[in-house]
């Protein structure tokens, strides 16, 4: 995968805020197993609009036949599905900043246990409307249980500020600036692969993805949606996506990404929420693109250009 496709997919995922508690999950997260819907994993690219189908570098006709659904929905289910996306937009429309710590089990059921996560994470997401946001994985979980830092290998280290997409390789001691292209700066990150969330309507959550009310019986407090993407771009990042809200305050509560392999998930928690922090001003700027010391600087230009070339600062 692309790393600026890749960094721009971690950015997104801001959007897809969760807050459960570990324990609600049993092993295998809890969640309704994929369909088994034989869709052959796509090559990802920048994030565009292409439909299922289209071949990746070949210019398409503006009109296409639309994929065919994995579901059919009755009037009243879709009925169903516009309101709770409506409630949705509303209460996303309010979010003007964001900040959480999130946990993360990452479950490779074709190498390990399906009933137990290869890896158990733990990292911090923020995000500032519209297009500025920061995912950074800090430590793992150890086999003794205790946590400690993660490896350099697996780092994860992800900043934006609308204009750039900073990435942080820990194993090269390399921050590498991923330019945006100017049709994608200062784009709101719901216009990522994982647009579920912050500055998301509900007619483009519609209009990207088939989306269904999948709640369990007997569960009150809860809506739980499941969304197969309807494009090409976003098949590439994940099969399809399950998601619960809290309808309480009308707030993202879990969330569960099945691979295009439709066998690894991952399941991510998220707790220690702040929505409008009043005080972030007086916090500093999250999303600055600060060169660690000793590391190297490159600038990666827009649209795959071949040449890179150090800042004169290590900052944007």
């Amino acid at each position: 995968m692309h790393s600026r496709t890749i960094a721009y997919a971690l950015i997104a995922a801001i959007s897809m805020a969760v807050s459960a508690l570990a324990q609600t999950y049993p092993p295998n997260g809890g969640y309704p197993q994929p369909s088994g819907q034989n869709v052959q994993p796509v090559q990802p690219q920048l994030p565009t609009l292409v439909p299922r189908g289209a071949q990746p570098g070949v210019q398409q006709p503006v009109r296409r036949t639309p994929p065919a659904p994995p579901f059919t929905l009755t009037p009243q289910q879709q009925a169903q599905v516009n309101q709770v996306l409506g409630l949705w937009e509303q209460r996303n429309s309010k979010v003007k900043t964001f900040d959480t710590r999130f946990k993360r089990w990452i479950y490779d059921t074709v190498f390990g246990r399906p009933d137990q996560p290869k890896f158990v994470d733990l990292g911090v997401i923020k995000y500032a409307a519209p297009d500025r946001g920061m995912f950074r994985v800090d430590t793992t979980t150890g086999k003794d249980g205790r946590e400690v830092p993660i490896e350099d290998a697996r780092a994860e280290d992800w900043k934006s500020d609308g204009k750039s997409i900073i990435e942080y390789n820990h194993v090269k001691k390399q921050m590498t600036v991923h330019k945006l292209p100017p049709e994608l700066q200062g784009k709101t990150i719901a216009d990522g692969p994982l647009p579920f969330l912050f500055g998301s309507t509900a007619e483009s959550l519609k209009r990207r993805y088939f989306i269904r009310i999948v709640t369990p019986r007997g569960v009150q407090d809860q809506i739980w949606l499941e969304a197969y993407p309807r494009f090409q771009q976003d098949a590439a990042n994940f099969h399809h996506a399950q998601f619960i809200i809290s309808i309480e305050k009308m707030e993202p509560f879990a969330l569960k990404l099945i691979q295009p392999n439709t066998k690894d998930y991952i399941v991510y928690q998220f707790y220690e929420i702040v929505i409008n922090d009043p005080m972030r001003m007086f916090r500093g700027d999250p999303f600055r693109a600060t060169k660690p010391m000793g590391w190297q600087a490159m600038v990666e230009e827009p649209m795959g250009a071949q040449a890179r070339r150090p800042p004169n600062d290590g900052r944007r």
